[in-house]
């Protein structure tokens, strides 16, 4: 948005910049520069409901304007005028100080709380329930879907981001009862500090026996293509590349004329490229339950516990 014809107040760049070249950016400009980090944080402020989701986001947006702020610091040493955008060389100088007291604090607030759920992870694998976590591209319909496995009514829309931290609820299935758990969407060039900080998140899905990988069959196939490659990409930094896994190409109820089998062999290729080993795929509808009862039988054979309920029939409403 701009205030005038030739001055923008707020510049948005899809990509992580550094702090020189965000620096230089405000500076050239004027105004206000967003990277791709700042963007992200903006959006999941958005949907932050729960005290860990709050404290996630506000430790890296600290961490992600420290070392703007440094270079503030030390142009200002050259003699640079940094007052431009803010309280000047003295100001900034106080607020790193305070910037990194704020780090310490939410840090540790944020250990103990990653302690208390990995005990209770720990504590549901006690119990001995085998666990699923659904994961996909943002907006690919992952929190419909758990929905319709579990029962659940968590909002879902075509805002991205509407799932900020995991949630997990039993689902019957007809190898049992298996722990499923709505994950955070991926998005291209996910910046590292995005993938870390969200660890919760993160540890539900290197935990988890299986996976669900969630595919918007209503994509045009370059965009299936980007999007399955910015998942994957994200499944190895986080050592999750050899988990079991059911592709689910979602919301074939809207998608006219589509070939399922060549849409399948597009994504089998983009993951075999990859090193992955693609298992199932499943045409489904999230919103509609078409085919959910298909999904489940391949979940339970994918995670080795098929033969407990061979011979039965499970039905769409879970």
């Amino acid at each position: 948005m701009a205030s005038d014809g030739d001055k923008p107040d707020l510049v948005v760049v899809y990509d992580k910049l550094k702090p020189w070249q965000s620096y230089n950016l405000s500076k050239d400009l004027g105004c206000e520069v967003w990277d791709l980090v700042t963007l992200l944080l903006k959006i999941f402020e958005i949907h932050a409901g729960t005290r860990e989701a709050k404290l996630q986001i506000e430790l890296t947006e600290t961490r992600h304007k420290i070392p703007l702020v440094k270079e503030y610091v030390r142009m200002a040493k050259l003699g640079e005028q940094v007052g431009f955008m803010g309280p000047g060389a003295y100001g900034y100088e106080s607020l790193l100080r305070s910037l990194k007291r704020k780090e310490v604090r939410i840090s540790r607030e944020l250990e103990e709380i990653k302690r208390r759920r990995e005990r209770l992870v720990a504590s549901r694998n006690r119990r001995g329930y085998p666990h699923v976590a659904i994961i996909g591209y943002t907006c690919a319909g992952k929190t419909t879907l758990y929905n319709a496995l579990t029962g659940d009514d968590k909002p879902t829309g075509p805002q991205p981001f509407k799932t900020l931290m995991p949630k997990s609820r039993a689902g019957e299935t007809p190898c049992g009862r298996i722990i499923f758990t709505d994950t955070i969407g991926f998005v291209r060039k996910m910046p590292s500090e995005i993938v870390e900080v969200f660890h919760a998140v993160i540890s539900e899905i290197t935990a988890a026996d299986g996976l669900v990988f969630v595919i918007d069959a209503l994509d045009p196939p370059e965009e299936v293509v980007e999007k399955v490659e910015a998942a994957l990409e994200i499944l190895e930094k986080i050592n999750a590349r050899d988990k079991p896994m059911v592709v689910a190409l979602n919301k074939i109820d809207a998608a006219k004329g589509l070939d399922v089998e060549w849409l399948a062999g597009l994504v089998r290729g983009v993951m075999e490229a990859r090193g992955f080993k693609p298992g199932f795929f499943k045409a489904i509808s999230a919103s509609k339950r078409i085919n959910i009862d298909d999904l489940l039988i391949a979940v339970c054979s994918s995670i080795g516990i098929s033969d407990i309920y061979a011979s039965t029939r499970f039905h769409d409403q879970v």
